[in-house]
């Protein structure tokens, strides 16, 4: 059996290092940031995927139209935000939606009654 000579074996795993962002996802090995937004008349917008939080906050405020007054933003995660019936808010930073979600509902409950989520996006 022949063994590889350690200079290919080198030149085999860099090409193969450089290969491997391919399957990183649209934003790589970097912070992908996402942003969840809610606006005291329904609005709600949302965000996933962005190279940077400044692009997460502005699309989610696009997606409200401007008119959010809370917006939360995460990387390589998860964001919920929950609303009850008297206007009260929670917001969940978790790996998934699901976690998320019940994050965001607790944090709700806190201060009100008949928390739903409003909005939720991933980001990895």
């Amino acid at each position: 059996m022949r063994s590889i000579p350690p200079v290919r074996a080198a030149l085999a795993a860099l090409l193969f290092g450089f290969a491997a962002p391919v399957s990183a996802g649209e934003c790589g090995y970097d912070f992908c940031w996402g942003a969840v937004a809610i606006g005291p008349d329904g609005e709600w917008g949302y965000a996933y995927d962005r190279w940077s939080e400044e692009d997460a906050y502005n699309t989610a405020q696009e997606g409200c139209g401007w008119g959010c007054t809370t917006v939360k933003t995460f990387y390589n995660s998860c964001g919920a935000i929950a609303v009850a019936s008297n206007g009260a808010w929670g917001f969940g930073r978790e790996w998934n939606r699901e976690l998320a979600e019940s994050t965001a509902v607790n944090w709700c409950m806190d201060n009100g009654r008949n928390c739903q989520t409003r909005v939720w996006a991933c980001s990895r």
